[in-house]
This record gives structure tokens, sequence and C-alpha cells, in this order.
């Protein structure tokens, strides 16, 4: 992709450090020095200096030409090998920067006293917001990823046959979705039966298939460094038990209940409040124990998250999951999950 591209994220990050009378903003995280600059980078090669003029990458010389072609926008700064960290914050000296922010959560202990120590401060989810509005490049990526999940899922359906292990089932999604591009399979959920009602069981190669039973999948891939996210849940057999189609019929309620209202504007809450308070006057608000939603992006569940009673304005062009579920222990359980890119008047399905 065009620097173009990437100097208008580091630009609206420039804005934010003005916003917050910061001078700079130090980054150790690989996935935010791929959303700045578009390279891809390992734990330790480089640490970005956004400074209210300049992106600088303080990195290896091994390493130079690698960032350089991936965006000629960015200042690079040499160091010595091992002394990465050390290098940024002699950078920092060097420009005088004296208000410098970095996420705690995105760095090991002894990286975050490092950079208390020199008299950084921590500013814990700033680049949250902006990675929450995605760009064009962003949504394009995203909805390919969606593409994929969805496609995979349309051909393995109709190969699930009773005996089968979820492992079994697992181990055909993961390849339908390498075989169309994915760059890999952060999640690959498979349940059956009482095992669904585990929201993120680990697949068995000893629980078979019966010929009457509960399915539950919960799957995506990356694409290009961007996720998507999706669940399908239906009955294997010929014909459901009425407590199973009664709690499908309630989720199915409930998610339609919350993709109603899901538009730029609305409050984070009040899509988890539409699907919840549904569950809940149906005697299951207890066996609904997660957000009804979150964020997609480089990370599989980043922000906004659709959780309860949250105030947290949902932007335009958020890419976000509505997924209600109802877990019955040691029965099965039902989530339905699609993933949605929020629009200024409603929301546009990416997954199908």
């Amino acid at each position: 992709m065009k620097s173009a591209c990437f100097e208008k994220r580091s630009q609206a990050l420039r804005r934010l450090l003005k916003a917050e009378n910061l001078d700079a903003y130090i980054t150790l995280s690989t996935l935010e020095q791929r959303y700045l600059s578009g390279a891809e980078l390992l734990a330790g090669e480089a640490v970005f200096v956004v400074t209210r003029n300049q992106t600088y990458c303080v990195t290896k010389q091994m390493l130079a030409a690698k960032i350089a072609a991936a965006n000629k926008n960015i200042k690079l700064h040499l160091a010595e090998f091992g002394s990465i960290l050390r290098g940024a914050l002699i950078l920092i000296k060097q420009k005088k920067l004296k208000s410098c922010a970095f996420d705690g959560t995105l760095v090991s202990l002894d990286e975050g006293q490092t950079l208390l120590s020199v008299g950084a401060v921590r500013k814990d989810g700033l680049l949250l917001p902006l990675r929450a509005q995605k760009d064009a490049d962003e949504i394009a990526k995203i909805k390919h990823a969606c593409k994929i999940a969805s496609d995979a899922f349309a051909e393995v359906k109709p190969k699930i046959k009773t005996g089968m292990s979820e492992e079994d089932v697992r181990v055909m999604m993961a390849t339908a979705m390498v075989a169309r591009g994915a760059n890999g399979i952060p999640f690959n959920i498979v349940c059956f039966g009482e095992n669904g009602a585990d929201a993120h069981h680990m697949p068995s190669s000893k629980r078979k298939l019966k010929a009457e039973d509960a399915i539950l999948m919960d799957f995506g891939c990356f694409y290009q460094g961007y996720l998507s996210d999706m669940t399908r849940s239906w009955w294997h057999g010929k014909k459901a038990p009425a407590e199973y189609t009664k709690i499908w019929n309630i989720v199915d309620k409930a998610y339609k209940a919350s993709v109603k209202i899901l538009k730029a504007g609305i409050k984070a809450g009040a899509a988890d409040a539409a699907a919840r308070d549904l569950i809940t006057a149906q005697g299951y608000g207890k066996e609904f124990f997660h957000t009804t939603g979150h964020g997609v992006g480089l990370y599989v569940h980043e922000e906004p998250f659709l959780r309860k009673n949250s105030s947290k304005i949902v932007p335009v062009n958020a890419a976000v999951t509505i997924e209600p579920g109802i877990y019955l222990d040691g029965k099965f359980g039902v989530r339905l999950e699609d993933t949605f890119l929020v629009t200024k008047t409603g929301r546009k399905k990416l997954t199908y």
C-alpha cells in the first residue's frame, strides 16, 4: 500500500498528541508499528517514536532497507544491536522531547520501568480511538478476511458427517481458509453437543459427532494483518429438540434486535442492551455471560466493545461483531455472530 495512507494515520496521531499536550508517542508494539507504517516487524526489532512533526523508527542496520521500502515517510535512526530501546531514548534526548507517552499494556515490565525512569508517562489505549475507525485500506482487508472465512464455511458445512471428530472439522476449516488466501488462523473453535456450553472450547479428537447433535463453530482468519470473526450454530440431524429450537430462536431474535439499532453514533451499551434485555426477559440472562460484540481489526477483540452499560460511542467505519449467545451447561450452546461495518445510517454485513 502507498505510504500516503500510513501518513494519514500518523497525522491523526500527531493531532492527538497536540490535543493531549504530548511531544511524542513511543511504541514497541509490532501491531501498532504495522498500523503506522505498513512494515511487518518482529518483537524487539524496532521502536517507533512519533512526534508532532515526524515518525522515527529506531532499528538495526539489517532492517533499514525493509522498513524504508515499506514506508518512505519514516525517518530511520539506527541503533546498536541489542540496544534499540536505549537508541530510542537517546533520540528522544537529542530531539529534546519532554513529554513522551507510551501504552503500558503493550510493553514488558522491564520496558515500562525503563520508560518511566526517564520521565515518560503511561497513556494506555492512546491509539484505540484512531484504530477503531477504519480507513479504506483496512476495510478492504477486513472484507476480504470475512469473505475467506464465509466461503470456507460454505464449503465445509456440507462435508460435516456423523462420526467426525471436532478436530477433524477444525482441520477442514483451517485448510479451506488457507486455500483461499488466509495468512493465519488465530482461532478455530468447533464444539459438538455439551461442549458448545464452553464458549471458547478447544476442539477434541475424541468427541465424535452423533447422528443427532448440536454444533457450534466460531472461526476467523488473518488477511494481510486484519481479521474476520463469525460463529454458526445449528442442529445436526433429522429433528432438533424443542429446547434447542427454543434457545436458537431466542438468540436469533436477540441478534436481530442488536443488529437493527447498530449505526454510527449510538452508545456501545445500547447495542448490548438490545440483545441482553431480550435474552434476560426470556429467563436466560445468566446464561449470556459475555459482551454482545467487539471491534475487529489488527486484534480479534478491540474497541469498540459492545458491553453492558458502556457509554462509548460507536464511530463510523468501525468493524464490529454482533454475537449474543445462550449456554446451557451439560447440554449445548447457541451463539450467532457476524462482522459488520458501521455506517452513518446503519450497518453493512461483511460475513455471510
